[in-house]
């Protein structure tokens, strides 16, 4: 989803040099919550690909931003155009592809590279928690829960009836079968990106979460749905022709 776009140049970098000279928490949330504010100039691929990639010499993939109009012109590449991007959705586009390696803001003058361990802290910083995609490769064990705050369930489901996309939702707990602990899934049936919708679903759950508090946001497959409707009633489910929200008892 493109933003308006801001240019995060000088308070960016200042933010960011600060940080360097003098290292503490109140210098890095600073440094985070100006690139949470941010957009920038991403090139697209010139065949109409996505977006353009930058290798470096270890063979890491970065998607290449820049802070500026001035700084976007050093870039010497054949394109298909500009996109204005926000910081939080190119996080999420490298979060969601295991082939990227991060973001290198200004790759062609003053630069700041944001691996994805990076991007890790950042998010932690900002939201405190931690949404990881995970690439399951054992059969997912689902089981109902209650073990989450008891005003969430409604907040969600009130968020998920204006997004018209969605059409059942859950609270689970779930882990893989070698996992001994089972950690928190909202599993959502949808249709469209993930990387249009989870990043709505996060800052709706956010708000309701302890500090440190792991927990996957997961798209439903038709296997996926039919172990969750075995286990537990859904907390959103959509109504033919209109949204409706179904409270948990």
């Amino acid at each position: 989803m493109e933003q308006k776009f801001t240019n995060p140049g000088d308070e960016l970098f200042r933010r960011y040099e600060e940080l360097q000279s003098n290292p503490n928490s109140a210098k890095f949330l600073c440094f985070c919550q100006t690139l949470l504010k941010s957009a920038m100039l991403v090139p697209r691929h010139a065949e109409g690909k996505g977006l353009s990639i930058l290798s470096d010499q270890k063979g890491g993939n970065f998607i290449p931003a820049f802070t500026s109009r001035e700084d976007y012109g050093k870039w010497i590449f054949p394109t298909g155009g500009e996109a204005n991007i926000s910081f939080s959705m190119l996080s999420n586009t490298v979060v969601d592809d295991a082939r990227l390696g991060g973001i290198v803001i200004n790759p062609f003058g003053r630069q700041i590279i944001l691996r994805r361990e990076n991007l890790q802290m950042i998010r932690r910083a900002t939201t405190e928690m931690t949404v990881n995609r995970v690439d399951h490769t054992e059969k997912m064990i689902f089981e109902d829960t209650r073990d989450y705050p008891p005003k969430l369930p409604e907040a969600l489901a009130r968020a998920l009836s204006r997004r018209p996309e969605v059409c059942e939702a859950y609270i689970l707990s779930a882990r893989e079968e070698y996992e001994e602990e089972p950690h928190l899934l909202f599993l959502i049936d949808f249709d469209g990106d993930r990387k249009l919708l989870f990043p709505y679903v996060a800052d709706i759950i956010r708000p309701y979460m302890k500090k440190d508090v792991s927990f996957e946001l997961l798209k439903a497959t038709y296997t996926t749905l039919l172990a969750a409707r075995e286990k537990a009633k859904p907390i959103y489910k959509r109504a033919a022709g209109a949204s409706e929200q179904v409270p948990v008892p």
